[in-house]
């Protein structure tokens, strides 16, 4: 059950899933208890093609190359998860929504006291344009971090490396106060909290679709484009990381 803390602190709560993925919306209210979010559904990769995303002007393959590290495109399954974090944008946006917390519907909540929850919220950036409750990355700048940017400077600098100084100035997390970092480079798109303004900055950032849901978060992060924290505690996992359980991802159903 969707602990009580969070639905006080957010204006709402939205699942990203697709239609046909009925065992994950089951999953879902299993975790969340039915009427504590909304469904946001997007597409069922098995009832489209990237051609005819592309052709509908929902994807850009091209530009999508130009953005990834390693020049390739990205896979329908990615596309697919994209567009329904993108409906999620779109619901907070004409809903006026100040703040939202988005899952993923293969999301699981872990054993949290009430009490920690509301400390942890009690102390939340109040500038958090983007807010991770679950990550995959680093918590802190490893000894070995000024040289590795150091050298991406470099990289950037003669062309080898498309993160830019600003990015790799980024890269890494830093202080905030007890319960929370400023953001760094960090995987996932399961549990997370986003601002109005946020989610505007998001829906531009991919539209039309140029990355898969996580990577935009960190890009539109290391750019600078949001203010984007982390809790230390991570309050939620994703069934598909073998946290509860095994469910494959949302980008492979």
């Amino acid at each position: 059950m969707l602990p009580q803390p969070f639905r006080e602190f957010h204006n709402a709560v939205l699942v990203v899933t697709a239609p046909g993925l009925d065992e994950r919306q089951k999953s879902a209210r299993r975790q969340l208890g039915d009427g504590n979010f909304e469904f946001v559904f997007g597409i069922n990769k098995n009832a489209t093609s990237k051609d005819d995303l592309a052709a509908r002007g929902i994807y850009d393959e091209q530009r999508a190359i130009e953005i990834d590290r390693r020049h390739k495109s990205m896979t329908l399954g990615h596309i697919c998860c994209s567009f329904g974090h993108r409906e999620a944008y779109r619901r907070i946006i004409e809903n006026r929504f100040e703040r939202t917390l988005i899952f993923e519907d293969d999301v699981t909540i872990f054993d949290v006291e009430e009490t920690a929850i509301r400390e942890i919220l009690a102390a939340a950036p109040k500038d958090g344009d983007l807010i991770y409750w679950g990550w995959s990355g680093v918590e802190r700048k490893p000894w070995f971090g000024s040289m590795k940017q150091y050298l991406y400077n470099i990289q950037h600098a003669i062309g080898l490396l498309k993160l830019d100084h600003t990015m790799i100035g980024n890269l890494y997390p830093r202080e905030f106060n007890q319960h929370f970092l400023i953001a760094g480079r960090l995987f996932g798109a399961y549990a997370y909290s986003v601002s109005l303004e946020g989610a505007q900055i998001l829906l531009d950032w991919n539209t039309p679709i140029v990355q898969n849901a996580d990577n935009a978060l960190m890009y539109a992060r290391l750019k600078g484009d949001l203010h984007a924290y982390m809790s230390r505690r991570k309050l939620f996992g994703e069934h598909s990381q073998g946290v509860a359980g095994s469910i494959e991802s949302l980008v492979q159903s």
